[in-house]
């Protein structure tokens, strides 16, 4: 298994830059497709949005974030100190006939990647967000070679 480094973010100054770079990172890594980079990027901006709006309540809290991939997975895990929150039991179980703006980035999220969990453990509260890695990926190859898979 390989890892990113883990990140500190404090408010949410910068945290969509750095997101962007931890999933391009695990993406590179895995060999995930652009539509599959583009869910997970998804996916963990609306978790780290969510948690500076909704766990942190708009006030300057701490997220950690950190991401990496084992030979089926790529996988993101973000924490924080805010009180408990599981992103799932606000999710909006299916779109309704009439929709109004806002509230579907969970649902959008979580349709977007293969497996989603969160517990919450001595303080903290910990998303993981997992996308199946293509059959045809496989470690090796330069950090060039992997970025080129990735798109970039």
């Amino acid at each position: 298994m390989r890892s990113t480094d883990r990140f500190r973010l404090i408010g949410d100054r910068g945290m969509g830059t750095v997101v962007a770079g931890v999933v391009d990172t695990v993406a590179g890594m895995a060999r995930l497709s652009r539509r599959q980079a583009y869910r997970l990027r998804l996916a963990a901006d609306e978790i780290t949005t969510n948690i500076a709006a909704h766990g942190y309540r708009g006030r300057q809290g701490v997220v950690d974030i950190e991401g990496g991939v084992d030979d089926d997975w790529a996988w993101l895990h973000i924490q924080d100190h805010a009180p408990p929150f599981d992103p799932r039991a606000h999710c909006p179980g299916g779109v309704p006939e009439i929709v109004q703006e806002g509230g579907y980035g969970l649902l959008l999220a979580f349709n977007g990647i293969d497996h989603f969990a969160h517990d919450y453990f001595d303080g903290r509260n910990r998303n993981t967000l997992l996308v199946r890695r293509p059959a045809d990926a496989h470690d090796g190859g330069t950090d060039d070679e992997r970025h080129r898979t990735a798109g970039r």
